[in-house]
């Protein structure tokens, strides 16, 4: 019964952050550069209970071992989210960041998925 609890609050979280990215990508495709931008750091709060301030901050090492605390299907959220976080604010340390995490999750998983490709590629294109 523990097992079935354990795996449903992971899937509810990975459907909660999926529909969090949605939107946050939806916004990010259709925006006009005169309309506000999307604040992340709901989701920051709300799914890694981290400030934004914390990811922008920390180095590769501190975001390895906040990675390794995280379940392994929370890893790759994290790394869209910071991808999609430093696409809209142009901010290239949050892009490398998110790099990072998608590369570190290929190696530690040993999956990627040609999704993973193209954010590299985005990624690549923007710094």
């Amino acid at each position: 019964m523990g097992i079935r609890f354990e795996k449903d609050t992971i899937l509810n979280w990975i459907n909660e952050m999926g529909k969090y990215l949605r939107l946050l990508v939806e916004r990010y495709d259709a925006f006009d550069k005169e309309q506000e931008v999307f604040d992340c750091e709901k989701g920051y709060k709300d799914f890694f209970q981290k400030e934004r301030s914390f990811f922008k901050e920390a180095d590769e090492v501190e975001l390895e071992g906040f990675a390794k605390e995280l379940q392994i299907e929370q890893v790759r959220p994290l790394a869209q989210l910071l991808l999609y976080d430093g696409l809209m604010s142009e901010d290239k340390q949050l892009l490398s960041k998110a790099k990072f995490l998608l590369e570190w999750n290929m190696k530690k998983t040993g999956a990627f998925s040609f999704e993973d490709f193209e954010f590299l590629s985005k990624i690549d294109k923007k710094l």
